[in-house]
């Protein structure tokens, strides 16, 4: 799994400081989420997201295929 939240990011125009204000998740999940140093997300984390980002769960996670 890989989560595209920079480029989402990059997209919508909006910084990873915004996103943070707007939504109330930490800088530091964001930071972790934007540069896949995470094991988990939630899904009121993803909620949020996609909500400030006007966008579904399949444009912040895709899975990656292997081999």
């Amino acid at each position: 799994m890989k989560i595209m939240l920079s480029q989402m990011l990059d997209q919508k125009g909006v910084s990873q400081n915004q996103l943070s204000k707007d939504t109330g998740i930490s800088i530091n999940t964001l930071r972790n989420l934007n540069h896949n140093r995470t094991t988990r997300i939630s899904f009121d984390t993803l909620e949020k997201i996609c909500d400030r980002l006007d966008c579904g769960v399949g444009d912040i996670l895709t899975i990656e295929q292997s081999g």
